[in-house]
């Protein structure tokens, strides 16, 4: 049964905002429980985030209060982002048609070309602006490929052109400490463009982070996004999301 949505309000807190990704039930309920500002939903966490289930989606409509919690939903059937055929594209359109007027705030995509030779990846243009088409009053959320790419730097300003609102980076590094400054270097490039901190964040880098840049100037303006799950679990740990929460809105 799908919920249809309400419009919300986004209530302003201190320091940077937060986004949970969400590989299961439980942890849309955590998420919307604790009040985190986004939920992104997907499925398959070994994969690095496919589709969710219908379920995952009811889930976070259900669950969420008119005041907090955007919903993103991710477009991804499989992991393999080099792969734009007509069969894929019509599994994406199917899931867009299925929530666009449901309550869904956004969509979370990404697709290039790859070049096996050379091992490098370019933005796959055309079929990006064909997707977002489908769905133009949406917020448009470009995942971590963009890390892969080569040449991530004027990737961003094609993103923005196209109509992309956040774009998820560890900076081009394995993981999003380490790749902060860089990170920081995009987005003062392009600052119209909502750059979202991911890979490897767990409570302890953030308040590592937290402590070099305690001003929010210093954090990226799409904020920050984790999954919170810990070694042996398979869902976000409340301890680590509630302690990142009460961290960074402290």
């Amino acid at each position: 049964m799908k919920i249809r949505g309400i419009a919300l309000s986004k209530p302003r807190m201190p320091g940077p905002s937060f986004e949970l990704a969400c590989f299961d039930q439980e942890s849309v309920r955590l998420g919307c429980r604790l009040g985190v500002e986004r939920l992104e939903l997907c499925s398959q966490r070994s994969q690095e985030g496919l589709t969710p289930d219908e379920s995952t989606v009811e889930a976070a409509l259900q669950n969420r209060t008119k005041e907090q919690t955007r919903i993103l939903v991710m477009l991804r059937p499989d992991a393999d982002d080099g792969d734009g055929s007509d069969s894929k594209v019509r599994q994406i359109a199917d899931t867009i048609q299925c929530w666009k007027n449901e309550g869904v705030d956004g969509f979370v995509v990404g697709f290039g070309v790859h070049h096996p030779q050379e091992d490098t990846w370019n933005l796959n243009k055309p079929l990006l602006k064909q997707i977002i088409a489908m769905a133009p009053g949406k917020e448009w959320v470009f995942h971590r490929l963009v890390d892969r790419l080569q040449e991530p730097h004027q990737a961003l300003g094609d993103l923005q052109a196209m109509g992309f609102r956040r774009v998820l980076s560890s900076g081009g590094s394995a993981t999003a400490y380490e790749g902060w400054d860089r990170l920081m270097a995009w987005q003062k490039a392009y600052p119209q463009l909502e750059l979202l901190a991911g890979g490897g964040l767990r409570y302890s880098t953030v308040r590592a982070l937290h402590s070099r840049f305690p001003r929010e100037a210093n954090w990226p303006l799409g904020g920050l996004h984790s999954s919170c799950i810990l070694p042996g679990s398979d869902t976000a740990s409340e301890v680590e999301l509630s302690q990142i929460l009460a961290l960074i809105r402290s």
